[in-house]
């Protein structure tokens, strides 16, 4: 089996409850949607290097972390390259966490990796929407995520989470401003006015690297 991968490098992790952890990244080639705010456009056309899980798998053990981070563009769209990334990447002992747009099923994954799983509000501008079917393979470790770039789609956002219901905690409900859209402050304000009790969350890579990679 092979995958196509992008780039594979160590950081600090940006976004979920483990930001600021290190990782290594490893980001598949290829994406289905073009957000707006989108900051990796560079690994959406499908472009890449052939690699064997195996030679995934060998280069994060090379890195000597822990945690492994599989991201895209979209990671889903390989979906059995996925798994097989993950369940080699665990058996070795590596903790494994996946970042996936939210319109793609996460079955595959579902139970093994840990999930941080976007909901695209409005103001993403993208042609697909969340897949509803989606919810029902979380586990309460997982995460949903949801980048925010007008009062609208804040909105929208309360309303989505209030209309569903969710086994995950509050606290792995993820509200974070898109850069350069809504300021973190008015987020932060909003939440606080309503009393939301989900976790306001910053892209920490923006923070610390603005829109180059990062090392």
């Amino acid at each position: 089996m092979l995958c196509r991968i992008s780039e594979i490098y160590v950081c600090h992790l940006g976004e979920g409850t483990a930001a600021g952890e290190p990782a290594t990244l490893v980001r598949l080639a290829g994406c289905n949607l073009h957000c707006a705010y989108c900051d990796t456009r560079f690994a959406c056309d499908g472009e890449g290097e052939e690699y064997t899980p195996e030679e995934v798998v060998g280069e994060c053990t090379k890195a000597r972390l822990h945690n492994l981070l599989l991201t895209g563009g979209e990671p889903l769209l390989q979906a059995a390259a996925c798994r097989a990334i993950a369940e080699q990447a665990m058996a070795s002992g590596l903790r494994v966490l996946v970042e996936t747009n939210g319109t793609v099923s996460v079955e595959s994954v579902a139970g093994l990796a840990e999930l941080v799983v976007d909901v695209k509000a409005p103001g993403a501008g993208v042609a697909f929407p969340f897949l509803e079917d989606n919810l029902k393979w979380l586990q309460p470790g997982d995460q949903l995520k949801f980048v925010l770039t007008s009062r609208q789609d804040y909105e929208w956002a309360c309303a989505f989470v209030a209309s569903h219901s969710l086994p995950i905690a509050s606290s792995n409900i993820l509200f974070s401003p898109a850069t350069g859209e809504i300021s973190p402050q008015a987020l932060s304000v909003w939440m606080l006015a309503d009393r939301l009790p989900y976790r306001f969350h910053l892209q920490l890579h923006k923070a610390v690297w603005g829109d180059r990679r990062g090392v």
